[in-house]
This record gives C-alpha cells, structure tokens and sequence, in this order.
C-alpha cells in the first residue's frame, strides 16, 4: 500500500493560472486544491491536512503577505512557499523573514 499524496494548497485569485498549475502538480504525484483567496485558503487550513502551501503575492482583499502573517500565526503552520511575480526581490526578502520557506518568481 503506497502513502498517500501530499496535499498543496493553491491560494491564487488567478482560476485559469491555478487550473494550469494544477494539471502539472498533479502529474508530479501531489494532491492539489485551490483556494481563490486569503480568507478562503485560511478556512481550507482550519480543516487541516494540508502539507505545504503556495501562496500568491497579489489577490484582493488580503494580499500574499497578509495571508502569509496569518498562516504563521496558525498553530503547526505547513510550509510556504512564495509565489509572486514581481521582480522587486524586497518582496520575496519580506516574504522569507516572515516566515516563507521559499519563494517563486
């Protein structure tokens, strides 16, 4: 009997973009669900079950680093990792001193 997938969650506003990444993850062997904003991908981790989150940096209502600032507030948070694209590299810096195991450009 094999392990099960890891799970990762998408926390991206983008639907067509998170579908794309999706498809690839999925043929890497993880387990993918999306969420399309801050608050949503917070409600999807109250649940659980989550081994690793990819977390974008521009969404409306809570932007990445906001959202960031609460996943680490969570008790036993997965981790990070970072997606922006931006090239202004202060915001991956921001991102790994806040708690982000890795970022994305």
């Amino acid at each position: 009997m094999s392990a099960p997938a890891p799970t990762l969650l998408y926390i991206e506003d983008d639907a067509a973009l998170a579908r794309l990444v999706e498809r690839g993850l999925k043929r890497l062997g993880l387990a993918v669900e999306h969420a399309p904003d801050g608050s949503a991908g917070l409600e999807r981790l109250q649940r659980g079950g989550v081994d690793v989150v990819a977390l974008d940096q521009h969404m409306p209502g809570l932007d990445g680093l906001e959202t960031l600032e609460r996943i680490m507030a969570l008790p036993d948070p997965p981790p990070v990792v970072f997606v922006t694209a931006s090239q202004d590299s202060k915001i991956a810096v921001t991102a790994l001193k806040a708690g982000a195991a890795d970022y994305l450009v």
